[in-house]
């Protein structure tokens, strides 16, 4: 399979959970054949303010291609924040959750709170309310 530039030897995916996917389960995954694997999301913000917790998580795991995951809200310290994920993590690709319904997440206009997912019938992603259709 190829994903862009990218060649993926197994299309087994590890999707990426916060507090699960750490370097040591991806490692296992990757032993175990999934092709690609994500890192946990990490603020782009902490990125930027130079939080080291924040940048450990960003530890590549061998065995299979793997990405850094980043959420924010700022376009700007998003942009900043991406080049410090790549770099610090020497990950293949990166990631941008836009999908993260957690209170703490999207209640600060992050993960399916960001401000560019607006829903048909006016409701926005992220605030408990499913789009017309979907319910």
């Amino acid at each position: 399979m190829q994903i862009g530039n990218l060649s993926v030897e197994n299309p087994l995916f590890l999707a990426p959970m916060a507090g699960v996917t750490d370097w040591a389960f991806r490692t296992v995954c990757a032993r175990l054949g999934a092709g690609v694997t994500v890192t946990e999301m990490v603020s782009s913000r902490a990125l930027v303010y130079k939080d080291q917790k924040t940048a450990k998580l960003l530890r590549k795991n061998e065995g299979s291609l793997c990405g850094a995951q980043i959420f924010g809200n700022d376009p700007e310290i998003m942009a900043q924040g991406a080049r410090l994920a790549l770099e610090i993590s020497g990950c293949d690709f990166l990631d941008i959750n836009m999908g993260c319904p957690m209170p703490k997440i999207a209640n600060s206009g992050d993960g399916s709170g960001h401000r560019s997912l607006g829903c048909p019938g006016g409701e926005r992603a992220g605030d408990g309310k499913m789009p017309p259709g979907l319910g």
